[in-house]
């Protein structure tokens, strides 16, 4: 976004090295910094708070699920209770797919560190909250482990990237909270509350 900010208006189209692989941008038009009204972006405001409240609420309930499943060692007695699906996948790879989890390069990378029996913690991806339980291990041969090595070492590299850059922006915004660089308008914070508490009810 840097070389995007920097780039003139109506300029020819330019390229920008991105994590994995190229972006080609053209900059159309440029529009002078302006505070939008609040009716602008009430909208987006209501949507991110609505949002950001379903994020805690889904860590909150895989929380809940992986203590209760580590508590009584029985992740399918724990998410009956709970109310929670208990799919069982093929074996996979660290590089695989897996049904409702997606990437398992990804926080579900966990798996490939734990034993057989034992239940992982909360592990958010998206809009969905997993919990994991190892039925079976089988452990690569060293060829195989020799190919994807370097692959699997370059996917839990870029996880731990991007876990430290959302860190870096949550840290962020409670310093700007905190020395009052950005305010929340508490009055209409509770009115967004209140809004989605009778959606919710309905």
């Amino acid at each position: 976004m840097g070389a995007v900010f920097s780039q003139a208006e109506k300029a020819p189209p330019d390229q920008v090295q991105l994590p994995q692989g190229y972006a080609v941008f053209e900059v159309e038009a440029i529009k002078p910094a302006a505070t939008p009204t609040f009716e602008e972006i009430r909208s987006r405001v209501e949507g991110e708070f609505k949002n950001e409240r379903v994020a805690t609420l889904l860590s909150q309930k895989t929380q809940e699920l992986a203590d209760r499943a580590k508590a009584g060692h029985d992740l399918k007695k724990a998410a009956k209770e709970a109310g929670a699906a208990v799919k069982t996948s093929e074996l996979v790879q660290p590089d695989g797919q897996v049904p409702d989890i997606g990437s398992m390069a990804g926080g579900a990378s966990v798996a490939f560190g734990m034993k057989t029996g034992e239940i992982s913690g909360p592990i958010t991806n998206g809009n969905t909250g997993v919990v994991l339980s190892i039925l079976d291990r089988q452990e690569p041969s060293q060829q195989d482990f020799e190919v994807k090595k370097d692959q699997v070492r370059d996917s839990l590299l870029l996880n731990k990237q991007q876990e430290m850059f959302g860190l870096f922006v949550s840290n962020l915004r409670a310093q700007l909270e905190k020395s009052g660089k950005i305010k929340i308008n508490q009055d209409e914070m509770k009115n967004l509350t209140r809004a989605q508490a009778q959606e919710q009810g309905e």
